[in-house]
């Protein structure tokens, strides 16, 4: 089922299956994404007994621009804001939330704005932890240099959509279909994001560091699963996400890249479902 939700006066587009009346958990792409690479997700915790959501960020997919907004700075900014916002707009207390990437530095930074609405947190291949970034992520930061990049849109997006895998011929056919449609937009507001949020050096220290001082707010269940082969954002990155969730269970998949959920879904899935159960035990239990 697909829907349009207001957002801060932003239109947001959600997919969602699974029944209405049971746990919600809502899914957040990453940088250049849309709420389709959690299809097989979706799929998979719909037949599990969840109602599953993915949304398109402001800016990505099929969900209104961004006018002139802070992403990152100050608990006011719009990536704090969008987990409660989407959940107010489904009428939903709480849910499980699941981040990849970029949509991970968005599901940490609502976790620990709005604690109470984050029944347990999965932070995949998240970006934001540590402070180095691909030469490719830091050169999208510069004006110039993203000004060329955005002037080839469908080559880029192709080309950043095989990067995300260990194996590229794993990339399913309606990725690369949607990958087209949503490159003329997902590629400027790629570009936004970075220049907001990072330098040709990586990361901004001063950002990361305000966001990880919160940490201690959020003291539900954290898992964080990444992909051995991960070249965008290499494992490695797991030593951060220990420091800020020292009780953080941290799963390795083998054999796949930045998308691990959709190279390798029946692991993903493996490693997600028994965490959301247990994490649903401990809550029924308080």
């Amino acid at each position: 089922m697909e829907r349009t939700l207001a957002v801060d006066g932003i239109t947001i587009r959600a997919i969602e299956a699974g029944p209405a009346d049971v746990e919600a958990v809502l899914c957040i792409h990453g940088v250049g994404g849309w709420a389709e690479n959690w299809r097989e997700t979706l799929v998979a915790l719909a037949a599990a007994g969840y109602r599953a959501i993915a949304i398109d960020l402001p800016g990505f997919g099929e969900s209104g621009p961004v006018r002139r907004a802070r992403y990152f700075r100050g608990p006011e900014a719009l990536y704090a804001r969008i987990i409660p916002g989407v959940l107010d707009a489904l009428d939903l207390r709480d849910a499980h939330v699941i981040g990849h990437s970029l949509g991970g530095a968005v599901a940490y930074m609502g976790a620990v704005s709005s604690p109470e609405r984050v029944r347990s947190l999965t932070l995949v291949a998240p970006g934001g932890l540590g402070l180095d970034l691909p030469l490719t992520l830091r050169l999208g930061s510069v004006p110039l240099i993203g000004g060329l990049l955005s002037g080839r849109s469908r080559a880029t997006a192709r080309a950043g959509l095989a990067s995300c895998f260990h194996d590229p011929s794993r990339i399913p056919r309606t990725l690369l279909v949607e990958c087209d449609r949503h490159s003329a937009r997902s590629i400027p507001e790629t570009l936004r994001v970075l220049r907001a949020g990072v330098t040709l050096r990586g990361v901004r220290r001063d950002i990361r560091e305000e966001w990880a001082a919160r940490a201690q707010r959020y003291a539900g269940p954290v898992q964080v699963i990444w992909g051995t082969d991960d070249l965008v954002l290499p494992i490695v990155h797991a030593d951060a996400a220990a420091e800020l969730f020292p009780r953080a269970r941290l799963h390795r998949i083998a054999e796949a890249g930045h998308l691990v959920m959709v190279e390798q879904p029946g692991a993903f899935m493996r490693a997600l479902l028994p965490f959301l159960g247990a994490a649903k035990a401990v809550v029924s239990t308080q």
